[in-house]
C-alpha cells in the first residue's frame, strides 16, 4: 500500500477529528444560549445542565472529511470512487442528512416516536435509492453482477449455511432488510447513549474495525475504508469533551446519525455485519435483554428508563470510566476477532463466549443493584 493511500486515511481521521474538535466549544455556546440543554435527573448523572446537541459538530466533521475524499482520486488511482460508490456517498450524505435534521428537532423539542420513525424509514429509503424501482444487477470490477444502484443489503453470511443471498430470494426482501438494519442499527447507538463517552467510544471502534475489515480484503477496498474512517475521526473529536464528566452529550442528532452512518458503512461493499454485530455485541444484548424484560412487565419496550446494563453498572457501584473502560475493552476485543482471520467455527465460539459476557454482566449488574436498594443486603 503506498505512502499517498495511507497519508488519505490519516488526513481523512485528521480533518474529521479536527473539524469537529474545534466545531465543539462553538456548539456549547450555542446550545447554552438557545437552552439546548439537558438539566441533571433522570438517566443522566450529570451535575450541570448540558448542551444536547453535539451532533452538530460531529455531523459537520463527518461530512466534511467525507466530502475532502472526492478529491483524493487525483492522488493515486487507487482513491479513484467508481460511479456506483459516487452514487452510494451522496445517497448516504441525502439520508444521514434527513435523520440529522429530524433529530435535533428531536434534541430541542421531544418529538413523539412516530415522525422519528418516519425519518429513520425515510433515511433507510434514501439510501436504497434507485434500487426501489431498478432492481438490475451490474458488474463490478471483476465483471461480476453484484453491484446495485443503491446502498442494499445484498446478502449474509451464516454460519455453517455459507453466504446467503436476499436478492436471489427476492430484491423487496433485500429492500426490507436493509430498511430494519439501518434502524437497528441507528437505535442500538442512541440506547447506548446514556453515559458519558459510552456511544462515542464504542461507535469509534466500530468504524475503525469496518476500515481495518474493508482493508484486509483481497484486493483491499481503499475507497470504501475512507467513510468509516471519516467516521472515526468525527467521534474522537467529539470524544475529547465528552468523555467523563461529559461537557457536551450528542443527543439523538449525533447517535441516531452515527447508527446510520455505521449501518450504511457495514454494507457499503459487501456485507461485514458479523464485524459490527461482535464490536456492538455487548450494546446490542442489553438492547434485546430491554425490549424482552419491558414486554414481560408490562411496560412500552422502546421507553427510555434507567434500566440499561450501564445504568445498572453504574447504579452498582462503578464508576462511569470503569464502565466506559469495560466497553471499550470488549468491544475492541470482540471486535478483532470479527476481522481475525480464523475458521468460521472459531469465530461462533468467540461470539458464544460474548453471550455468555453479556449474560454474566446483566446478572451481575442486577444483583448489585438489588444489594445496593434499600432492604438489600450489601
Amino acid at each position: 500500500m503506498s505512502l499517498v493511500i495511507l497519508a488519505a486515511f490519516a488526513g481523512t481521521f485528521a480533518i474529521a477529528c479536527a473539524v469537529t474538535a474545534l466545531a465543539v466549544p462553538p456548539v456549547i455556546q450555542l446550545c447554552q444560549r438557545r437552552g439546548w440543554v439537558q438539566h441533571p435527573g433522570g438517566r443522566r448523572a450529570h451535575a450541570h445542565p448540558t448542551g444536547n446537541v453535539g451532533g452538530i459538530a460531529i455531523y459537520a466533521g463527518f461530512v466534511t472529511a467525507l466530502v475532502t475524499t472526492s478529491g483524493f482520486g487525483a492522488l493515486d488511482p487507487a482513491l479513484r470512487r467508481s460511479e456506483f460508490e459516487v452514487l452510494r456517498i451522496v445517497l448516504l450524505l441525502l439520508g444521514s442528512m434527513l435523520i440529522f435534521l429530524v433529530m435535533w428537532l428531536d434534541d430541542v423539542v421531544e418529538l413523539s416516536w412516530p415522525p422519528k420513525f418516519a425519518a429513520q424509514v425515510g433515511a433507510a429509503l434514501i439510501a436504497v435509492g434507485p434500487y426501489l424501482w431498478n432492481h438490475q444487477r451490474y458488474p463490478d470490477v471483476l465483471g461480476l453482477p453484484t453491484e446495485a444502484r443503491g446502498i442494499i443489503l445484498t446478502a449474509f453470511n451464516a454460519p455453517f449455511a455459507g453466504q446467503i443471498s436476499l436478492w436471489n430470494i427476492s430484491p423487496w426482501l433485500a429492500i426490507i432488510a436493509t430498511i430494519f438494519w439501518l434502524g437497528w442499527m441507528s437505535n442500538t447507538i442512541n440506547w447506548s447513549d446514556g453515559l458519558d463517552g459510552l456511544a462515542a467510544g464504542v461507535s469509534l471502534i466500530a468504524a475503525l474495525m469496518l476500515a481495518l475489515h474493508a482493508l484486509r480484503l483481497d484486493p483491499p477496498q481503499t475507497t470504501i475504508a475512507l467513510l468509516p474512517f471519516a467516521l472515526a475521526g468525527a467521534c474522537a473529536g467529539f470524544l475529547i469533551f465528552n468523555l467523563p464528566p461529559a461537557r457536551i452529550f450528542m443527543g439523538d442528532s449525533g447517535a441516531e446519525t452515527i447508527g446510520f452512518i455505521l449501518g450504511v458503512s457495514a454494507i457499503i461493499g459487501g456485507a461485514k455485519l458479523a464485524t459490527v454485530l461482535l464490536v456492538l455485541g455487548v450494546p446490542l444484548l442489553d438492547v434485546a435483554w430491554l425490549i424482552i424484560a419491558r414486554t414481560v412487565a408490562g411496560k412500552q419496550p422502546m421507553r427510555g428508563g434507567r434500566d440499561h446494563l450501564h445504568h445498572r453498572l453504574l447504579d452498582g457501584g462503578m464508576s462511569p470510566r470503569q464502565i466506559l473502560a469495560l466497553y471499550c475493552g470488549l468491544s475492541t476485543g470482540f471486535g478483532l476477532l470479527g476481522i481475525a482471520d480464523i475458521s468460521p467455527y472459531a469465530k461462533l465460539v468467540g461470539l458464544a463466549f460474548l453471550l455468555l459476557i453479556g449474560a454474566g454482566l446483566i446478572f451481575y449488574a442486577s444483583r448489585r443493584v438489588a444489594a445496593h436498594s434499600p432492604g438489600g443486603s450489601r
